[in-house]
């Protein structure tokens, strides 16, 4: 039996339509007030409309990709490289929104730009082929640390390049900032003592560069790349850039 007045027919109606239809578009078909169709909805517990069908807000978005607060400068640099999002009204309320077809496209591309390391298996839905290497890859550089550097921090730099046993490459790997980031801090502080020489003569054999074109274009970032090959993050991205010059790969947008 339906329930304060709606039939089951109406009910079932209602069940199989609502994130298709518009709210209105229900109401008017089963002739029924706005509001007494939502309180409805509210009873049978299907979740707010932009919950159904294929269309999610964007603060639900960055829900299901592990952000839930602090993403507002992050949606201001993807819309200007050409994210989807739409607005969509509900009633008298107009909603940042995406349809998640549109979203797995553009991220397909703009990969680089999503965190994949907080991001849930099927947190949105069923995920494209290359999700599953991409969130690999972001969880093994999840071990960076990129927050503000301590005093005993610097101290434990200084003190590992005043033993001249470590190159940029052993220094990242043993106190997890990334190579650039270090390089930016000895300038900060002012360190006269340089870490040693790469020892690998410039030389890639064929095989260290099928690695790091295998790698790049599964989304995987130099820092990451240098654990697979005998060569720092630094030689990496010059590789890198050569083969983008050459042809070999294609730059992530």
């Amino acid at each position: 039996m339906g329930s304060l007045g709606y039939s089951l027919e109406e009910t079932d109606y209602i069940e199989d339509n609502w994130g298709k239809i518009s709210v209105a578009g229900i109401a008017k078909k089963l002739n029924r007030p706005v509001g007494g169709l939502i309180n409805k909805v509210a009873r049978m517990e299907l979740g707010s409309f932009l919950e159904s069908g294929e269309y999610i807000s964007i603060n639900q978005l960055f829900i299901g990709i592990g952000r839930r607060t602090g993403y507002a400068d992050t949606l201001t640099h993807w819309i200007k490289k050409g994210f989807p999002v739409k607005n969509k009204r509900v009633l008298n309320n107009s909603f940042k929104v995406i349809h998640l077809n549109d979203f797995w496209k553009w991220a397909t591309e703009y990969r680089m730009h999503i965190d994949f390391n907080k991001f849930k298996k099927n947190a949105l839905g069923e995920e494209p082929f290359w999700v599953k290497e991409q969130r690999k890859a972001d969880v093994l550089f999840s071990k960076y640390k990129f927050t503000k550097w301590t005093k005993e921090q610097d101290n434990h730099l200084r003190g590992l390049l005043k033993l001249y046993k470590y190159n940029y490459k052993e220094l990242s790997l043993t106190i997890f900032r990334t190579e650039g980031a270090i390089r930016r801090r000895m300038v900060e502080l002012k360190i006269n003592e340089r870490p040693l020489r790469e020892d690998a003569h410039g030389v890639w054999s064929p095989e260290q560069i099928k690695i790091v074109i295998d790698l790049y274009h599964k989304g995987y970032r130099s820092e990451v790349i240098k654990d697979y090959i005998d060569k720092s993050g630094h030689a990496i991205d010059g590789k890198i850039e050569r083969l983008i010059k050459s042809g070999f790969i294609t730059k992530w947008k």
